[in-house]
């Protein structure tokens, strides 16, 4: 079967209803995103996968430094992206500066990785915006920049780094 073929049904299966496809974002990950040239795993991670597949309105993830979640919330966002047709997310860091660093090398390359996420990939594709052909979105912007995002309509927001984000602009 043709990767083509197999996108196709994937997103078909995927697309029959959200709640499917919150349930399936770990396997959509592991089938299509790379760490390493390798197909992403979780091994000696697997309580990545309970967050991952969490069909939760709001999940709140407190820890130390350096586990890998932001790593995680990044894929989850893109996989929502390349599920769901016509879904939004916006992902929120501290400034508009770490929400450009975090565009370039951790968001981009993980999409440059993944050739599922790369054909999906339309023409406004920057550090603040990734739109892709089935109609997602996915807004990369500071908490405390003129460019917040306040005014985008969402289906997903993710708040990275919250604890050094702009409370007030956090909370609209």
């Amino acid at each position: 079967m043709s990767d083509l073929f197999r996108h196709h049904l994937q997103r078909l299966e995927s697309g029959a209803s959200q709640a499917t496809a919150l349930s399936e974002v770990s396997k959509w990950i592991s089938q299509n995103t790379y760490l390493n040239n390798k197909p992403y795993s979780y091994v000696d991670h697997e309580y990545q996968q309970r967050i991952l597949d969490s069909d939760a309105r709001e999940i709140n993830v407190r820890k130390c430094s350096q586990v890998g979640i932001s790593e995680l919330s990044i894929r989850r966002s893109l996989a929502l992206c390349g599920m769901l047709n016509n879904f939004t997310v916006a992902y929120t860091l501290p400034t508009s500066g770490f929400a450009a660093t975090v565009s370039k090398t951790r968001v981009s390359p993980v999409i440059q990785d993944s050739p599922y996420l790369k054909a999906l990939l339309k023409d406004t594709d920057n550090v603040e915006v990734k739109q892709f052909t089935n109609g997602s979105f996915l807004f990369l912007r500071g908490s405390a920049s003129s460019n917040s995002p306040i005014s985008i309509p969402v289906d997903a927001l993710v708040h990275d780094e919250l604890d050094f984000s702009d409370a007030h602009t956090v909370s609209m």
